[in-house]
């Protein structure tokens, strides 16, 4: 399917220029103690180190854990800039509200907790090794920006084609190890025309076919790892996009 076969996308002739997300300057914070209410949290509930006994750093992350499970909150943006382990991931279930969310790393496997997060419009997962599926993202229709990586275990990127507002994607596998991950195809591109940036990194599509990049109307950024046999050529795909090196 072409994207002018496919679904309607009223949205997409009316896209505005891409900009860089803004950086703000917030505290981060370790105890649930020391959050007041804000809407932008900056958590680091793990790898505290000496100031903490093993006990006490365990109650940091239960606190954590049990203030999330109990429904929504007045955090609209999560930023967990430590390790995640699985529980507080799937804590997360119960944060509904948010608009923003970025994890660093962690030992997660299931994205399904992701799923009632119908008003996020913006998705980090790193350290993302253990994820498996990534068909509960495809209930997410308002994330704009999604980035993906060191995905190892996922291999098929179609639920991707479902999200109806990403105008930012990021995927790949391991960029500190050279760890590449690889995926069935890029075919999902043709149901995101209305996709604007595009970086493939530290991986490869294993059918080798780039061409979707090509059929993408409003891209203003792209950049895609080079692999043996893609077609087109990196050299050509570099030629006839908006390249970013």
């Amino acid at each position: 399917m072409t994207a002018s076969e496919g679904p309607p996308w009223p949205h997409v002739s009316h896209l505005k220029p891409l900009q860089t997300a803004p950086t703000i300057e917030v505290a981060t914070i370790t105890r649930l103690s020391d959050y007041s209410g804000e809407r932008l949290v900056r958590l680091a509930a793990t790898q505290l180190g000496n100031a903490y006994s093993a006990s006490a750093a365990r109650k940091v992350v239960t606190e954590w854990v049990e203030y999330f499970s109990s429904g929504p909150s007045p955090i609209e943006e999560l930023h967990l800039v430590t390790r995640t382990p699985r529980r507080l991931f799937t804590a997360l279930q119960g944060q509904s509200q948010l608009t923003g969310l970025r994890i660093k790393w962690g030992d997660y496997e299931e994205l399904g907790i992701l799923s009632d997060m119908h008003d996020l419009k913006e998705l980090r997962l790193g350290g993302a090794s253990k994820v498996t599926d990534l068909g509960p993202l495809s209930e997410l229709q308002r994330v704009e920006r999604l980035l993906i990586e060191s995905l190892r275990l996922a291999d098929d990127l179609a639920p991707l084609g479902a999200m109806r507002s990403v105008v930012d994607l990021e995927l790949g596998g391991n960029w500190i190890s050279s760890r590449v991950a690889h995926f069935k195809s890029a075919s999902f591109l043709r149901n995101i025309p209305q996709l604007q940036r595009l970086v493939f990194h530290t991986m490869a599509i294993d059918d080798l076919d780039y061409t979707p990049i090509l059929e993408l109307p409003h891209l203003q950024s792209v950049r895609v790892m080079k692999a043996r046999g893609m077609r087109p050529a990196h050299e050509r795909l570099i030629a006839s996009t908006p390249w970013s090196s």
